[in-house]
């Protein structure tokens, strides 16, 4: 089966060979969910959400240059595209230490963090990494790819926990989970819509 995803004004809409099947306003924020019964589907469920402009798909391993020092990702990443002067450059610093500390970096962490290293990171580290990345350059709609896989019910809520910042931070952009549907996957709190393929849309 294959998807195909497209911008028709401002709702994304997936669309299968039955016809479509998820549509997300872009300007009404909020949290919405896809769940996979196979990896193989889910992964074409997830390339056709990338080829969208305006889509970012965040994955579980933070997608993070591992040669580069955690300040140098977030660094290459935030001026990209963009002429940033000193004043911009000293807005971000503040950014970047507030989205740290809602998501519960203590002042110790949020100084010592930029100078390590991905690979020296656990994982919800360096998918925190990538999460403050878009934080604070937040696409039109954000993709979070199979965040719980492998996490314990308490990492699993803590995710949660941290994914509600973006909310607060930008109350309308939504948030896409894309999830492998497997025993234990965590409920995700206002949720508006969840989609299992090969089932119907149903609201949350």
């Amino acid at each position: 089966m294959g998807f195909h995803a497209t911008l028709l004004g401002r709702e994304l809409v997936l669309t299968g060979e039955g016809g479509p099947l998820l549509s997300l306003p872009l300007d009404q924020g909020g949290r919405h969910r896809v769940v996979a019964p196979d990896e193989n589907q889910l992964e074409l469920v997830l390339q056709a959400l990338e080829a969208v402009p305006g889509v970012s798909v965040l994955p579980a391993e933070g997608g993070l240059l591992g040669a580069m020092s955690v300040s140098a990702n977030l660094s290459l990443a935030l001026r990209y595209g963009v002429d940033a002067d000193d004043a911009m450059l000293r807005d971000w610093e503040y950014a970047l230490q507030q989205a740290f500390r809602l998501c519960g970096l203590s002042e110790d962490r949020i100084r010592s963090i930029g100078r390590e290293y991905p690979v020296n990171l656990d994982r919800m580290d360096r998918w925190l990494v990538g999460y403050v990345r878009y934080l604070l350059r937040p696409p039109e709609v954000l993709v979070l790819d199979r965040i719980f896989a492998g996490l314990s019910r308490r990492q699993a809520e803590a995710m949660i926990a941290m994914e509600s910042v973006y909310h607060e931070f930008h109350p309308f952009r939504p948030t896409l989970f894309v999830d492998l549907d497997t025993h234990g996957l965590p409920e995700i709190a206002d949720c508006r819509t969840t989609f299992e393929l090969e089932t119907a849309v149903c609201p949350s």
